[in-house]
């Protein structure tokens, strides 16, 4: 497809939104699927309703998908690592399959290559993911590394240290809020009421002005003068990150944790089409081709025993002796909701792992006696939760912003000291961060759907992940599913992200111009 041809094809879905579909809507709609299946014209009546609308949704959402990518609000330059670059164009040619080279599904015969294009976008999907989780990895290691391509000069460390020498200190203190060094790229409140990114160190002295007073010129419309954020417009309201309103947890200094957190932003958002339009085109799918639709009225309890199952058997084949109990408790256990079973047994599984590392390695003297975990479930009028506590040790205050961010990655500690791998070792060692693999066949830490990734997918219908640590103690990690089957994906659209997202204070290439 020539640039031309792609441009044009952004630019139909643009514009457009995403329709928020609920939960009863996918278990209705599956039910009724179900029930037609096998009718006589073999569902085709029903289907076309529903084939029609994901017709017509599917490429709104990947074409969103593709112009986040391509407008990119994180400050790194995601464009540069191989892998974005690999997944953009992979969704590009999602995006073309369905818009263009796929009928509308009004008869028997353009339905059945309607319902192969969905079987060919369901196999692509996982492949996505990989390339999604090996990317996040790349640019961690981009980042670490300081490349230049990816890396603006005002994160990289050896600027922030510089900062610091010059300036006497990297914060300063106002009455009652805390703001960044004026010397340090910072937001400030344009005028025009938006949050605008300057950087000091860019800024060129040019010729006097009549008055005396020196011309200064930098990149974008930045006023002559250092401003100070106005009132109120501190980094937490731009960020909207609780860790921005403690400068205890500030990582170097303001601006990387700003930059940290408008990366998170953006890859949660990400991560979250995805999961929607995965689930889409694996509901259709699952019930055209096994029979059964992917939001169930489930028993959480049924689902949390597995989870803890197996969890505790790739524990005890990682270190090779009996892993911790798991204490399951459940005063109500015969609950049931509406949700997709294999997302909250991804949670629940992710969680119950993490606990039993934190509590082996903790106790790593003791292993006759370690300490019990308990998977406590609750139901109430509006939530299902679970509670996963453990005493593996807990978690330093200034340590639990990072368990959120993608750009961190678990490894062994035996391999902490080793060199950073090559470019083609990295390429090959592609993560299985999708949760839709077999849980059982992975090990027990570096790969997986990973904290961000399960937050992402409680969040997704209207529930949360949160987790409090006493450190020396242990870490209670707390999961709450509303039971509200209203519960509406997430609300954030493209055009709020990239509006929000911080400006960086370095001239790229802009492919704005590309979609105009």
């Amino acid at each position: 497809m020539s640039t031309k041809a792609r441009n044009d094809l952004f630019r139909r879905f643009a514009s457009k939104e995403m329709t928020k579909l609920t939960l009863s809507q996918y278990y209705t709609a599956g039910r009724h699927l179900l029930k037609q299946r096998n009718s006589s014209d073999g569902g085709f009546s029903a289907f076309r309703l529903t084939a029609g609308f994901l017709h017509r949704e599917l490429p709104v959402r990947i074409g969103q998908t593709v112009i986040g990518l391509k407008e990119n609000p994180s400050p790194y330059d995601i464009r540069q690592v191989p892998q974005f670059k690999a997944l953009m164009d992979n969704y590009t040619d999602d995006l073309s399959l369905l818009a263009d080279r796929t009928p509308p599904p009004s008869t028997p015969a353009t339905t059945e290559q309607f319902v192969d294009t969905l079987r060919r976008l369901k196999s692509r999907s996982k492949a996505n993911m990989r390339l999604l989780a090996q990317g996040l990895r790349e640019l961690s290691w981009a980042i670490n590394s300081q490349d230049a391509r990816i890396v603006p000069s005002f994160l990289r460390p050896s600027t922030v240290r510089q900062r610091a020498q010059t300036c006497g200190g990297l914060h300063y203190y106002s009455s009652t809020l805390a703001y960044p060094d004026l010397s340090a790229p910072m937001a400030y409140l344009a005028p025009s009421g938006k949050m605008e990114m300057t950087d000091p160190a860019q800024w060129t002295q040019g010729s006097a002005q009549p008055d005396g007073e020196a011309k200064y010129q930098s990149f974008g419309a930045v006023p002559s003068v250092p401003q100070q954020w106005a009132p109120n417009k501190v980094c937490s309201e731009f960020c909207d990150e609780a860790s921005c309103r403690n400068p205890r947890l500030w990582i170097n200094d303001g601006t990387q944790q700003c930059a940290e957190n408008q990366t998170r932003r953006f890859f949660d958002w990400l991560y979250s089409m995805n999961l929607g339009t995965q689930l889409l085109i694996e509901d259709h799918v699952a019930i055209l081709d096994y029979g059964h639709n992917l939001v169930q009225i489930i028993q959480p309890l049924d689902i949390a025993t597995r989870a803890a199952h197996d969890a505790s058997l790739i524990c005890e084949r990682h270190y090779g002796f009996p892993a911790p109990v798991v204490k399951i408790i459940a005063p109500k256990s015969g609950v049931t909701t509406t949700y997709v079973p294999h997302h909250l047994y991804s949670m629940l599984f992710q969680l119950v792992k993490n606990a039993l590392r934190a509590t082996v390695e903790h106790h790593k003297n003791q292993r006759s006696a370690f300490p019990v975990i308990k998977l406590v479930m609750s139901s109430g009028d509006e939530d299902v939760s679970f509670k996963v506590s453990d005493e593996g040790g807990g978690i330093p205050l200034s340590q639990v912003d990072a368990i959120w961010s993608y750009l961190e990655t678990t490894k062994d500690p035996a391999d902490a000291s080793e060199p950073l791998p090559s470019t083609i070792e990295k390429r090959n060692a592609l993560s299985s961060i999708t949760f839709m693999q077999r849980a059982i066949d992975l090990p027990l830490f570096g790969e997986g759907d990973g904290l961000p990734m399960v937050r992402q997918i409680a969040r997704y219908f209207g529930g949360d992940l949160d987790l409090v640590s006493m450190e020396g103690v242990g870490t209670d990690a707390y999961l709450h599913l509303s039971r509200s089957r209203n519960a509406t994906e997430p609300g954030l659209n493209l055009h709020t992200l990239l509006e929000s997202s911080m400006p960086v204070s370095e001239p790229r290439p802009s492919s704005a111009s590309t979609l105009a």
